[in-house]
């Protein structure tokens, strides 16, 4: 009955994406992004939208912007082990949410970053890598 049931899910997976599916929506070059304040985290968003020439403009207030950028920051603790080596470490997620003035959520991104990333710095640069690709040039 699951397999079913699943293999119609599946089957009715491509329909509804093809007819839904309009194209990615870009961001033209130069708008202006206000990165929300997360416990700090956001001056990491900062540093990697420069570090990765992400062509928007960074400002200040949400007053100013075109666009707001929300991020949510989670760390969960796991273990891993070895024959040879054993430790705990952490591994780091994060969800991003681009959104217009309009209120209409423009782009979405969530990503996992093992225990033997650099935190809160690999999350904020995978999510500028990920929003430079719907900047327009």
């Amino acid at each position: 009955m699951k397999f079913a049931i699943l293999s119609l899910v599946f089957l009715a997976l491509p329909i509804s994406s093809s007819a839904a599916h309009k194209g990615p929506t870009k961001i033209p070059a130069g708008s202006n992004v206000f990165v929300d304040s997360n416990n700090g985290f956001d001056t990491f968003i900062l540093a990697a939208f420069q570090n990765k020439h992400v062509l928007v403009n960074l400002v200040s207030s949400a007053d100013k912007a075109d666009y707001i950028l929300d991020s949510s920051l989670f760390h969960t603790g796991e273990f891993v082990a070895t024959p040879k080596y054993a430790t705990t470490g952490r591994t780091s997620e994060a969800a991003f949410k681009l959104t217009a003035k309009s209120g209409d959520i423009i782009w979405a991104y969530a990503v996992t970053k093992g225990i033997f990333s650099r935190g809160k710095q690999s999350v904020a640069e995978a999510c500028a890598k990920h929003l430079k690709d719907v900047v327009g040039k």
